[in-house]
């Protein structure tokens, strides 16, 4: 088993609330002495930079851990603090979730498109949708991921929104911040050409392919390396696959306005599956 130094901490620091803390969250590890120190490793590359962002918010007193293995804001009486808190543990997250809103704005705002044409899919003018091919001659390389932030409604974008904030954050915590990014590329432009390719010259949006891409990964990811960040309730995925299957047989169009991006909630799904059978190693059940 391969070990993946995270820290390393003077020879009389008190280790327990540390280790009560990852064991409580089944994080395999360990801690033994070399050169004089303690030093802390991980048998699981995704988790190390994650835990090394945490334990510097420990030193730096922004988070407090108790040896009960629980984790705490600094001022525990604050529940504003106690949000910021977590906002803070995952800011991908949140970043995607306000540039949603923002999206959902700029299209409830901009009835003319003057402005929405520059995030969507295809470029758009007075008579119509614009080639896609010369959108990308002009190096208009954002658009395979910006249709992701538009929402038309708000229950559009609460819906997609409390999906990020829950699942997201997980796998952002589990990959690490960059990597997540480059799965939020990745499955965004999936999705988006997927969606492109089924229905072309429609204006499509939303972050729900970026969703069921969470829901692919996490189903395999859990597969192939059980973890506490992917052990999500089966009746909350059954939902989600119940609710695709739903939308894919055109019975939610009669009650919505417009239609559902059903090749994008495809495309996303296979894509975050595709990318855990890529990323993730598979390794033993037991902690």
């Amino acid at each position: 088993m391969d070990w993946i130094v995270v820290k390393k901490f003077s020879p009389t620091a008190d280790l327990t609330a540390v280790t009560g803390f990852l064991r409580e969250r089944a994080i395999v590890h360990r801690i033994y002495e070399e050169a004089g120190e303690q030093v802390l490793a991980v048998n699981d590359p995704r988790m190390a930079a994650p835990i090394a962002q945490f334990l510097e918010d420990v030193a730096q007193g922004r988070l407090i851990i108790s040896a009960e293995e629980t984790a705490q804001p600094t001022d525990v009486n604050n529940d504003s603090l106690s949000i910021i808190a977590q906002m803070k543990t995952a800011p991908v997250s949140v970043v995607l979730i306000v540039l949603s809103a923002l999206g959902a704005l700029l299209e409830a705002l901009d009835p003319d498109r003057a402005f929405v044409r520059w995030i969507s899919f295809q470029n758009m003018d007075t008579y119509g949708f614009l080639s896609f091919s010369d959108s990308l001659k002009a190096g208009e390389i954002w658009r395979f991921i910006t249709p992701a932030f538009l929402h038309f409604g708000f229950l559009h974008v609460l819906f997609n929104s409390l999906w990020v904030w829950d699942l997201g954050r997980r796998l952002e915590l589990l990959m690490g911040k960059k990597n997540y990014i480059l799965f939020f590329i990745f499955t965004a432009s999936v999705s988006n050409i997927a969606q492109y390719r089924w229905a072309a010259d429609t204006l499509f949006g939303g972050m729900s392919g970026v969703v069921y891409a969470l829901i692919g990964f996490i189903i395999v990811s859990h597969r192939l390396a059980p973890h506490r960040l992917t052990a999500v309730p089966a009746s909350v995925l059954g939902f989600m696959l119940f609710w695709l299957v739903l939308c894919m047989s055109g019975v939610v169009d009669y009650f919505i306005g417009g239609g559902v991006a059903n090749a994008a909630h495809v495309g996303g799904l296979l894509a975050g599956a595709a990318y855990a059978a890529i990323t993730v190693k598979k390794t033993s059940t037991d902690y």
